[in-house]
């Protein structure tokens, strides 16, 4: 069946079966897992037909890169609206370290990576795929990676001139390490105090 016109135009119904399509992708990735995301399940949760899909996205993979791109706006205005309050450097460090991992623990930062990787490495067991690997299937991703990476080099180098670079990368492997602990349960209050910790010792406080 042909998803009848519901909207007062060809684009706006154009535009709601998208969201609708990434609402369906969304539910059942995490209702029921990555394996479980097929064009039969998606057309069966949205009530169209299985090659109606195809009329919205390219293919069911694409689905998958949506639903992780569709957090990032949000995670870009809150990183931005942070960085915009008249803070020291140092501050807005500390700011910029715990935004991140709020918005791991609230999303599922392992959760979303899982679910683009399975589209990835298809057929490929053994080959699990990089972040390089994902970034490069979507400007989005890249993008807000490459801003963050910058906010972070910039502040240190307002912070520590001469240790900059180190202490940019250490702060990226406190992210790393403190988002792998909250995909893996631990309290979010927890790691956060440790991450804030490390990143004071950096600058010997």
């Amino acid at each position: 069946m042909s998803p009848k016109i519901s909207a007062p135009s060809v684009k706006e119904h154009h535009s709601m079966m998208y969201t609708k399509l990434v609402d369906c992708a969304e539910e059942i990735l995490r209702e029921d897992g990555p394996a479980a995301l097929t064009a039969g399940a998606v057309a069966a949760r949205a009530g169209i037909a299985r090659n109606s899909i195809y009329r919205y996205v390219e293919s069911i993979d694409d689905l998958r890169l949506l639903v992780l791109e569709r957090y990032i706006p949000g995670w870009k205005k809150r990183l931005d609206t942070a960085l915009e309050v008249d803070a020291e450097p140092y501050e807005q460090l500390r700011t910029l370290v715990e935004i991140t991992l709020d918005i791991g623990a609230e999303a599922g930062h392992q959760w979303l990576i899982d679910v683009v990787k399975a589209g990835i490495g298809r057929g490929k067991r053994d080959e699990a795929p990089s972040g390089a690997q994902i970034q490069a299937r979507s400007d989005a991703v890249l993008n807000f990676h490459r801003e963050l990476a910058g906010s972070v080099v910039r502040l240190w180098r307002e912070v520590t001139p001469q240790a900059a670079v180190v202490n940019a990368q250490m702060t990226r492997s406190i992210l790393d390490a403190g988002l792998r602990l909250l995909d893996h349960g631990y309290p979010a209050g927890e790691v956060k105090a440790t991450a804030l910790r490390l990143l004071a010792a950096l600058v010997g406080r």
